[in-house]
């Protein structure tokens, strides 16, 4: 948790800036799993208060917060992704400020424009690397006004990733999947 507000707080005081001028200190962190969606959006509330920014939780099972806006699914994204996603022309949202912290579950790796954010963390990495690339498959989208895209990834501990290879067995199969691809 500290090594992820950590990176957190890097991309909030350094935000990139995208081609426009605009600074961009957006940032996406996928867990698989709503509980832990829940408890970061819990630790890090004081964290984005203190810093003035807005931060949000989407799990996809009615339980979504937020700091800004309304609760609903699609309003938390589109006060997060607001480009992307239109919100110029949806006058009931507010216009003025943007949700920069978003903390999800895979209720939105598939199927979402969010590539207004520069900055996707996976906390716990999905066993199956499709999920991951799908994740990623939000920010690195055509349509990006941002020259760089980020991704970082938490590994488990090597204790326990010697126990489950987790690293490795995903690091294969996404080689595999690269190589299936590609033909390279």
């Amino acid at each position: 948790l500290a090594d992820l507000q950590g990176l957190i707080e890097k991309k909030i005081k350094s935000p990139t800036t995208n081609r426009e001028g605009k600074k961009n200190k957006k940032v996406i962190i996928f867990t698989a799993f709503s509980d832990t969606a829940s408890y970061l959006y819990d630790q890090l509330l004081p964290f984005a208060k203190a810093n003035q920014v807005h931060i949000a939780l989407v799990v996809g099972s009615g339980s979504n917060q937020t700091t800004l806006g309304n609760t609903k699914f699609q309003e938390i994204l589109t006060n997060f992704s607001p480009i992307s996603k239109g919100r110029d022309k949806l006058i009931r949202l507010p216009q003025d400020e943007e949700i920069d912290i978003l903390v999800a579950t895979d209720c939105i790796s598939e199927g979402q424009n969010l590539q207004d954010c520069v900055y996707l963390i996976n906390y716990d990495i999905h066993w199956n690397p499709v999920r991951v690339i799908q994740r990623f498959g939000r920010i690195d989208r055509l349509g990006s006004k941002n020259d760089l895209v980020q991704l970082v990834n938490f590994w488990p501990t090597k204790d326990l990733d010697n126990y489950i290879k987790l690293k490795t067995r995903v690091e294969s199969r996404m080689a595999l999947v690269d190589i299936s691809a590609t033909n390279e």
